[in-house]
């Protein structure tokens, strides 16, 4: 059986993608479950995945994305949206969250600690960050499953919210370009990790 380190070792990111090559949505169905399985704090997992397979649409995700070459070449992206107006402490949604992380037990002392944390942190900015941990378990699982991956934090926020139809409520997070990459990965260039 490979060891998780194996794709670990072979994740890096793609930056041109082969012309002409699909990503399946099998393959998007499991990238999206790995994500969804990330953990979060407060067991809030503030985000949802948006899967992008369509020529008109990829071109537009393109253009938020400054026409990048991993942008402009990739088969499929899947988009992670940050939910900010959900957290709020008296939303239904975290009301549901914290019953499923209480699995239905008092849910007093969460919520105390969430409010005074609600309150203090810059939500936005932090629901956006937690994003990151979805993210890093698709890139794993794409790098499991043969997929070339390029992670992009550089975008046209305003021109990505049209085009996906981005609530205001909610705040793009990254943009996760998918294919076959169209190069051998580089030798990994990597600090010791001591």
């Amino acid at each position: 059986m490979p060891a998780l380190l194996d794709a670990i070792q072979q994740r890096y990111a793609c930056r041109q993608f082969v012309a002409g090559q699909t990503v399946s949505a099998s393959e998007l169905s499991l990238l999206r479950e790995a994500g969804r399985l990330a953990p979060s704090a407060f067991g809030l997992e503030p985000w949802r995945f948006i899967s992008v397979t369509d020529a008109a649409e990829r071109a537009a995700i393109a253009r938020a994305c400054y026409d990048q070459p991993a942008a402009a070449t990739a088969a499929a992206f899947i988009v992670i949206v940050a939910l900010v107006d959900a957290l709020d402490p008296d939303s239904d949604y975290v009301r549901a969250r914290f019953s499923a992380e209480t699995r239905g037990k008092d849910t007093a002392s969460i919520y105390e600690t969430y409010r005074a944390f609600h309150h203090a942190e810059d939500v936005p900015a932090w629901a956006r960050g937690q994003c990151n941990f979805a993210a890093a378990h698709m890139l794993l699982q794409a790098a499991h499953l043969g997929l070339g991956s390029c992670p992009i934090g550089g975008f046209d926020d305003a021109v990505l919210r049209v085009a996906l139809n981005i609530s205001p409520g909610e705040s793009p997070a990254l943009v996760i370009a998918l294919g076959q990459c169209a190069y051998t990965a580089p030798q990994r260039m990597r600090k010791d990790g001591d």
